[in-house]
């Protein structure tokens, strides 16, 4: 039986798996896409890059992932689904992070309430939901006409506003616990009982630890 008040907030990208999901999905179907390779190329350039940063940094946007999703406009929300099914069966599976799995299903266990938490398309928090047997999910949602087919943005943006979208559904802190990999999610960390940060080498775990030295919950690291 779940522990309706205990809440354990799991990121996807970079955390369930080694992707940027939404980054990798539209990769995975429109690399050889003459707009793709301009978009990776512009990715690339040291100036956009830096800009890009900044832009996130202070404003939230990330100007890359915003062009990307323009070229989902036209495909219907069916077609994003089965292309979504088709991205987990055949990427996603190899990139699972297996120690988090491991972490989720001891709390599952223990009647933890599991919640989905990201800013990855919601197509893909779907799909991801339903392989995980965790229905509870907020995710960024695309945006659809009547006739559901996506009109290349986004309706709702959860990058850099998680705890707002906890809080509109009265999901409180403090939380049980979180586990994530991203620096924007450190106010949810700060907010949670039970920290996981997931890692990839020391330099991150460094930098982490400057971070989280006045925590006063715990946290503990997740090397993948």
């Amino acid at each position: 039986m779940e522990k309706e008040d205990k809440y354990f907030l799991i990121d996807i990208c970079g955390t369930l798996y080694q992707s940027n999901t939404t980054f990798d999905f539209i990769r995975y179907f429109f690399s050889e896409k003459p707009w793709y390779i301009r978009l990776n190329g512009l990715r690339k350039n040291k100036l956009f890059r830096f800009c890009n940063t900044k832009a996130f940094e202070y404003l939230e946007f990330d100007c890359l992932r915003f062009l990307l999703i323009r070229h989902l406009k036209g495909y219907s929300k069916k077609h994003l689904s089965d292309m979504a099914h088709i991205f987990y069966n055949e990427y996603l599976v190899t990139v699972i992070n297996r120690p988090v799995i491991d972490i989720i299903e001891a709390k599952r266990k223990e009647g933890i309430r599991l919640i989905l938490v990201s800013a990855t398309l919601d197509v893909i928090a779907k799909e991801v939901s339903e392989r995980l047997g965790i229905p509870d999910v907020f995710s960024s949602h695309l945006s659809y006409d009547k006739q559901n087919v996506c009109l290349g943005r986004l309706k709702i943006d959860l990058l850099g506003n998680k705890a707002n979208c906890l809080k509109s559904s009265n999901i409180l802190e403090p939380y049980y616990g979180t586990i994530t990999d991203n620096y924007s999610d450190l106010e949810l960390i700060l907010k949670s009982e039970n920290s996981y940060v997931v890692v990839t080498d020391k330099q991150y775990q460094n930098k982490w630890e400057y971070l989280l030295k006045n925590n006063r919950y715990n946290h503990s690291f997740v090397l993948v």
